[in-house]
């Protein structure tokens, strides 16, 4: 298991021989399975929530990855973890859907949502986030966990940050820690618009005060914000290392001109109010996370000091749906996808719910553990080759062992 690659660092004091790790897991509903997954990979089935959280000293979350932070805080094994976005009875719970919807409006009860995560959520969901991170200690250091929840105030037309310590000083002004429980947190955090749940997310503990999903705020990958949030903390970018765990992202390269269609290539789209609106709604799930991962990594230093086989102080680990090949020399299905579930998972809401889909989604998890499928790189050209980053889950594992000591 990766905590016993720990070094001897003196507990509670500064030191140079370990960097501040950071643990980013992106939104994605239902796809957050692809992060316990790759969690599994990295420890095992076994392997308990505080235990993975120990080799952390930063944990950042979005959406579907609070879901999985929250598993992580309430101390499941990685395998009971799994089981809860493998079980279509738990998903609708967090997932209940209205009785009755029309296309375009929302298929989701909020209200519903919360009791959901409260369920799966017996031991500590009621827990204040401070109270929650005490619990979970770093190996290296010995002090609590910093974690960071992203939401967005409705209301305020602002992103919040829910933490569980303060973050700020001389220079960077206050970041307050939340007084809202873990489950609440969570709740505001997962809580997708327009398309998916039908009112914004409300809790006892802010009774006043109304949130969006923070994909909103361009947090669905929140390592930006978690690095940010490291550098404000009194952290030097050259001494963090950060691991970016995705939801999957479809990723199309353009047709060529005159080309025929094919499931392959992104082909240009009719436009239109209802279309668009559509469009809007999953686009949060895209660029923003994508470019995050970029900025991440120069706020962090760049290359610069970065081990091989690392190349930057952030890793990301995350599944394309994206074809192999290149425009030269053509484009082609991956390994273990024909054209019908390439197709399938290239048009698969963020929302998956049915059984079908999610076996879908581990599938693809599958494939990407195997090398079959692209991993995202930090950067890529437009044959999706990576320019920065890896290009293969195994790279990126490799890259993280190399960094996180």
């Amino acid at each position: 298991m990766l905590q016993a690659a720990h070094g001897q660092a003196c507990l509670g004091v500064e030191t140079h021989m370990a960097n501040f790790r950071i643990l980013a897991l992106d939104g994605g509903g239902s796809w957050a399975l692809i992060q316990v997954m790759a969690l599994i990979d990295l420890y095992s089935p076994q392997t308990t929530g505080r235990q993975v959280l120990a080799d952390f000293d930063l944990a950042a979350a979005n959406s579907g990855g609070s879901i999985v932070l929250g598993g992580l805080l309430e101390d499941m094994t990685l395998g009971d973890l799994l089981g809860f976005f493998l079980s279509l009875k738990k998903r609708q719970s967090v997932f209940a859907p209205k009785l009755f919807h029309l296309p375009y409006t929302p298929k989701y009860l909020t209200v519903k949502k919360l009791l959901g995560l409260q369920a799966a959520l017996p031991r500590r969901g009621a827990w204040l986030l401070a109270d929650a991170a005490a619990e979970v200690r770093s190996a290296t250091t010995g002090r609590p966990i910093h974690l960071l929840i992203t939401g967005f105030d409705y209301d305020r037309n602002r992103s919040r940050f829910f933490r569980s310590a303060a973050a700020g000083g001389p220079g960077w002004g206050n970041g307050d820690p939340a007084q809202v429980q873990l489950a609440e947190a969570i709740h505001a955090s997962t809580n997708a618009p327009v398309l998916f749940f039908d009112k914004p997310a409300q809790f006892h503990s802010e009774p006043t005060r109304r949130y969006w999903d923070g994909a909103i705020a361009g947090c669905n990958n929140p390592i930006l914000a978690a690095v940010t949030e490291a550098v404000v903390l009194g952290h030097a970018p050259e001494s963090l290392a950060a691991l970016a765990l995705g939801t999957g992202t479809v990723c199309l390269p353009s047709a060529s001109a005159g080309a025929s269609a094919s499931p392959l290539v992104a082909t240009p789209e009719e436009s239109g109010i209802l279309h668009d609106i559509q469009k809007l709604a999953g686009a949060i799930l895209d660029d923003p996370p994508d470019v995050a991962t970029f900025i991440a990594h120069v706020l962090a230093g760049g290359s610069a000091g970065a081990p091989a086989p690392a190349g930057s102080r952030i890793v990301r680990m995350n599944p394309m749906v994206a074809p192999m090949g290149s425009a030269a020399r053509g484009w082609t299905f991956p390994e273990g996808l024909d054209v019908r579930t390439f197709a399938t998972l290239a048009h698969l809401a963020m929302d998956a719910v049915a059984q079908d889909q999610v076996l879908a989604i581990q599938n693809l998890a599958t494939l990407w553990l195997q090398d079959k499928v692209r991993n995202q790189p930090i950067r890529m050209n437009v044959d999706l080759d990576p320019e920065l980053g890896q290009a293969r889950y195994s790279q990126a594992k490799a890259a993280w062992n190399a960094l996180r000591v």
